[in-house]
């Protein structure tokens, strides 16, 4: 996060282990300082005299941060402000991980580490290896309880994101995952409702093309891509149109999007490709790039770069 200092903070004694904190946080690159000239100035003084040790290292941070802001003429504008008053409060908010509840812990932490090397959002890659952002298992019915009492660790300034899957069976539909987001927001939440039904439709094709033996996985995946984007992003990626062994299942919510196709997508993707999607997501993903995203359609990429902005910005 960004954040700036006001001139009073450099004011009192007692302040000094709050600002320490802070400061911290901004040698590690956990956070930026913005600043004036005038706050350089009155931190400068303040430091030298209650810690002069220091002075110097964090003194040239402020001035770098500064002259970095100056050239992209962003000083003050959407950092977290910082008084006097409110020191203490944000320095225990900034100093504390930032927090991603996600529905389950294992499965979506893949999904999103497989995002961020892809897309390459560097800051989020290094808050996770730093512990500057923790993934938290919020389950599927209790992810809003434990969202609630995450917001309660922070005494002012709220770093919780969610990620909940939509469940939606038709596109555009309005979810119980909807209702769930509109309740965290109003606490403070940051929270994304992917747009496809599940994590698991946003695996890309070249992690499916090696589910299961090479032929019947050949198979399935040229089935698969008889579908129109949107039966794509609705169908059931995990266990497909019901167990192999019986007749396809089609729910009746699913009818109109999926009533055109012929018997042999309908068998053929029975069975889905397996509740470990996500695993062999970040297994295999090694070698995706963002075509690979973006082959699922015209949308998606922008939404998983929105994904990853929203966290960058609770970082």
């Amino acid at each position: 996060m960004r954040v700036n200092l006001a001139v009073e903070v450099f004011s009192e004694a007692e302040a000094l282990p709050d600002l320490l904190n802070l400061l911290r946080c901004f040698a590690e690159g956990r956070h930026d300082w913005v600043a004036d000239a005038v706050v350089i100035a009155a931190a400068e003084r303040y430091l030298a005299e209650h810690a002069p040790q220091l002075a110097s290292t964090y003194i040239e941070l402020g001035r770098k941060g500064t002259v970095a802001a100056a050239w992209s003429g962003s000083i003050g504008t959407g950092a977290v402000q910082v008084g006097a008053a409110d020191l203490a409060e944000h320095a225990s908010d900034l100093c504390r991980p930032a927090l991603l509840i996600v529905e389950d812990q294992d499965s979506d932490g893949c999904f999103i580490r497989v995002l961020a090397r892809v897309l390459q959002a560097e800051q989020v890659l290094r808050a996770l290896s730093q512990g500057w952002l923790e993934i938290e298992h919020g389950g599927g019915g209790s992810l809003a309880k434990v969202a609630e009492s995450a917001v309660g660790r922070y005494r002012r300034l709220v770093r919780v994101a969610a990620l909940l899957d939509s469940d939606r069976m038709v596109p555009g539909q309005r979810t119980n995952a909807h209702e769930k987001a509109d309740r965290l927001r109003l606490l403070g939440v940051l929270v994304h409702v992917l747009e496809l039904r599940e994590a698991e439709n946003y695996v890309p094709n070249r992690i499916l093309r090696a589910v299961g033996r090479p032929r019947d996985a050949s198979r399935k995946l040229d089935l698969l891509k008889r579908l129109t984007q949107q039966q794509r992003g609705h169908y059931d990626m995990k266990i497909g149109f019901g167990p192999v062994n019986s007749s396809p299942n089609v729910p009746d919510e699913q009818a109109g999007l999926f009533g055109d196709l012929d018997a042999e997508v309908l068998l053929g993707l029975r069975g889905g490709f397996g509740r470990d999607l996500l695993k062999r997501l970040e297994d295999d993903g090694g070698r995706l790039t963002e075509r690979d995203f973006a082959g699922l359609g015209a949308d998606v990429l922008a939404e998983l770069r929105a994904l990853l902005s929203a966290l960058i910005s609770v970082i």
